[in-house]
C-alpha cells in the first residue's frame, strides 16, 4: 500500500502508513531530513495550515525523487494532491495524483485503491462527474481494497447519485455502506439517508439526519464534511421555502468554511445574508456581510502583494 496518512474522517478513517512496524531501536534514532519534514507536513495539514502543509510536501517529494524511493515519491505526490485539494486547486492535484499513479505502474506496484479513491473524489470536488464515477466503479469492483477503503467509495458515488437525482443508485450504495459490519453506519450513512429523505421530499426528516451527520462530524473533527452536511440542509430549506432555517444553516456552512478559506464559502454566505434579508433576520444578514467583506479584504491584499 502507498505509503500515505488520511486525515480521519476526509477519505477514511484514522492513520495509513505503509511498511512493517518499526522496532524499539529504530523508533529511538534520530530523524532523517526527510522524516523530520514529513513529520512538518503533516502537523501543518492537521493544523489547517494547507498551503504551508503543500510547500513541505513539495520538499519531501524532492528528498523521494533525490533517494528514487517508489513509495516515497507516490507518498509524496499522494499527500501534495491531498494539499492542493485542500485548497481547491483540483487542476494541481489531479496532477499529482497523475504522476503518482505513473509511478506505481513505472516500477510494476499493484493498483493502490487509497489512490483510485483520491482521484475519484478529487474529479467528484472538480465537478467532472463522469471520471469521478467512472474511477470509483472500478475501485468498487476491486477485491482487495479494505472495508474502510470500499465503504468511503460507496459514500462519494452516493453523493454522486444524490447529486444527480439518481435515486436507484443512491439506495444501492446506502445499502451497500449498511451491509458492510466492519464499518457498519456512522456519518457518511446518515448524510446520504438524509439526502435521499430530501430529495423524496421529506424535509424534516432529511434536516433531522443532516443535523446529526453535522454533530457526529463536527465530534470527528471532520469540519469540512461538517460544512456539506449543513449546506445540504440549507440548500434542502431553501428549496421547501424554510428562508431562516436555510438561512442559519448556510451561515453556519460559509463562516466555518472560511476559517479554512474553502472554495465554496462564499457562495454559502451570500445565499444566507440574502435569505437573512427576505426572512427579516437583521443579525444574521449583518454576520454574514461582515464575514464576506473580511474575505474579500483578505483577497484583495493577497492580489496587491502578489502584482
Amino acid at each position: 500500500m502507498t505509503k500515505a496518512f488520511f486525515p480521519a474522517g476526509l477519505l477514511v478513517a484514522g492513520l495509513m502508513l505503509g511498511g512493517c512496524g518499526a522496532t524499539a531501536e529504530r523508533e529511538q534514532a534520530p530523524l532523517s531530513e526527510h522524516e523530520s519534514l514529513d513529520r512538518s507536513a503533516r502537523l501543518a495539514f492537521d493544523q489547517h495550515r494547507y498551503g504551508q502543509a503543500a510547500t513541505l510536501y513539495e520538499a519531501v517529494l524532492q528528498a523521494a525523487l533525490a533517494e528514487d524511493t517508489p513509495v516515497g515519491i507516490i507518498g509524496a505526490r499522494f499527500n501534495l494532491a491531498l494539499c492542493r485539494t485542500y485548497l481547491g486547486d483540483y487542476s494541481a492535484a489531479l496532477t499529482q495524483t497523475d504522476l503518482a499513479d505513473a509511478e506505481r505502474r513505472r516500477r510494476g506496484l499493484p493498483v493502490d485503491p487509497a489512490l483510485q479513491l483520491l482521484i475519484g473524489t478529487i474529479h467528484y470536488r472538480a465537478g467532472h462527474l463522469e471520471r469521478a464515477q467512472a474511477t470509483l466503479s472500478a475501485l468498487l469492483q476491486n477485491r482487495e481494497a479494505n472495508p474502510a477503503t470500499l465503504s468511503r467509495a460507496h459514500f462519494v458515488a452516493g453523493l454522486i447519485a444524490a447529486d444527480l437525482s439518481a435515486l436507484p443508485a443512491l439506495r444501492e450504495h446506502i445499502a451497500a455502506m449498511l451491509g458492510d459490519t466492519a464499518v457498519g453506519p456512522g456519518a457518511d450513512y446518515l448524510e446520504l439517508q438524509g439526502r435521499l429523505l430530501g430529495l423524496e421530499g421529506d424535509i424534516d426528516g432529511a434536516l433531522r439526519l443532516l443535523d446529526e451527520a453535522a454533530d457526529l462530524r463536527g465530534v470527528e473533527r471532520d469540519y469540512r464534511g461538517m460544512v456539506r452536511a449543513l449546506a445540504t440542509a440549507g440548500g434542502f430549506a431553501e428549496q421547501a421555502g424554510r428562508l431562516q432555517p436555510a438561512a442559519n444553516y448556510l451561515l453556519r456552512a460559509g463562516r466555518s468554511a472560511a476559517q479554512r478559506a474553502e472554495p465554496n464559502a462564499q457562495d454559502w454566505l451570500r445565499r444566507a445574508m440574502n435569505l437573512g434579508k427576505q426572512s427579516g433576520d437583521a443579525a444574521l444578514t449583518k454576520e454574514a456581510d461582515a464575514i464576506l467583506r473580511k474575505i474579500e479584504a483578505g483577497d484583495s491584499s493577497a492580489e496587491s502583494i502578489h502584482r
